[in-house]
């Protein structure tokens, strides 16, 4: 071959390398990118914190991050900055209000301190109870529970034998937020306030009485929102774990699935007691059990958070839409599908921007496929965000019908 033609055949496979590289990106696009106001509106910005630009997506989640003045911190996924924000809002309520100078001085007045509170309580159960356990037996059961869950209990036993931790779960769910939160700033400010409340015996139930917007519920669907609120201001977190152990037993779970899921630390108590609600609710359908199994697997803070809200959104479309008769395709977190009486398969995901990117062709290949072995072509993918052109067409071709800014 002549050096021209040579040279000349080079040239045509670099421009059909080139050309089918554009086609191969072309099946593809990168996940869009926020401002702050687009993603979150006002909550962009509150009085001890300010989202950075730009929020970044994956093909699924939305991607902050927020500098505050205890420096900066990440949150993936608008559920779980909602949370975030939520907490944030307690922690500038809890600086506005003076009960932190009113818990020092009822500190200070109280001397002995804890072993002086824990001694009140058996002495005078009368006068005390109210502001810490609801009743001696709740104590004792509390005790055995603790005993029962040796280990695994995010109750600390000396703040529960002197009752900071009852008044921990008290002025969080007062406030609307999770006790055992991951997030440091309001996990100490609660532990020093409840420390406080504990030593000086002071009714924490009084003292954010005025406090501007502290009024909340820690759980997010208001189905169940006033139920578990009070499970979780009232029972420790041992205790909560007995009742979802039974729970989850009653739904054939075995102790071994249920407690590997109460050992992830990358879930709390709160989150725990929300699925299993939300399992209770849709009843012992099939492979339930790997579905929890494969919920316990979860590696991230992140990853739990979806899979709990992910549960959660299921029950809700469940009391809608009727009953579910099996999970399928649990084999990912990011599963299962829902399995409806007739056969169609139904995804219901707290997922904020959907668009075309490798992941997420695989994800939506695995959960097709899984799909087909129902034998039916009824599949719905029901989301609590958008999608973009690009994957709405993308999932048409696959069969899937994609409903957007689902509310439960």
């Amino acid at each position: 071959m002549s050096p021209a033609k040579h040279a000349a055949l080079l040239g045509l496979l670099s421009l059909l390398a080139a050309v089918a590289g554009a086609a191969a990106a072309g099946q593809f696009e990168e996940p869009p990118s926020y401002s702050p106001a687009s993603a979150l509106g006002q909550a962009w910005k509150g009085s001890n914190y300010t989202v950075i630009s730009p929020v970044s997506s994956d093909g699924m989640l939305r991607h902050y991050t927020m500098r505050t003045r205890w420096g900066e911190f990440e949150a993936t996924g608008d559920q779980l900055m909602a949370a975030r924000v939520k907490e944030l809002n307690a922690l500038h309520a809890l600086d506005e209000t003076n009960a932190p100078k009113s818990f020092g001085q009822a500190a200070a007045k109280a001397g002995l301190g804890p072993v002086i509170f824990a001694g009140s309580l058996i002495a005078h159960p009368v006068d005390t109870t109210q502001n810490t356990m609801a009743g001696i037996g709740q104590l004792f059961g509390g005790i055995g529970s603790g005993l029962n869950n040796m280990g695994k209990s995010r109750d600390d036993a000396v703040a529960s034998l002197s009752g900071e931790a009852k008044q921990k779960r008290l002025l969080a769910t007062g406030l609307g937020v999770d006790p055992y939160s991951d997030f440091k700033p309001l996990a100490d400010r609660l532990d020093e306030l409840a420390g406080a409340a504990a030593v000086g015996n002071l009714a924490v139930s009084g003292a954010f009485m005025a406090v501007p917007g502290a009024a909340g519920v820690v759980v997010s669907n208001t189905s169940t929102a006033g139920r578990l609120n009070g499970m979780v201001s009232d029972y420790s977190s041992a205790q909560l774990m007995d009742i979802n152990r039974d729970k989850l037993a009653r739904l054939g779970v075995d102790g071994a699935t249920a407690n590997s899921l109460f050992a992830n630390p990358n879930y709390t108590p709160v989150d725990v007691t929300a699925m299993v609600d939300a399992l209770a609710s849709i009843g012992a359908v099939r492979d339930l059990p790997a579905t929890v199994g494969r919920a316990a697997a979860a590696d991230s803070r992140a990853t739990a958070y979806f899979v709990r809200r992910r549960m959660e959104l299921t029950a809700a479309w469940r009391r809608g839409h009727g009953p579910i008769a099996a999970f399928a395709g649990t084999d990912s977190v990011r599963f299962p599908l829902a399995e409806t009486a007739d056969g169609a398969i139904v995804g219901v995901y707290p997922i904020d921007i959907l668009s075309w990117t490798p992941e997420t062709a695989r994800t939506l290949d695995a959960m097709t496929a899984e799909a087909r072995r129902s034998g039916t072509a009824s599949r719905t993918l029901v989301i609590t965000g958008t999608a973009t052109p690009l994957a709405k067409s993308r999932l048409a071709a696959l069969g899937w019908t994609v409903q957007e800014r689902a509310k439960f």
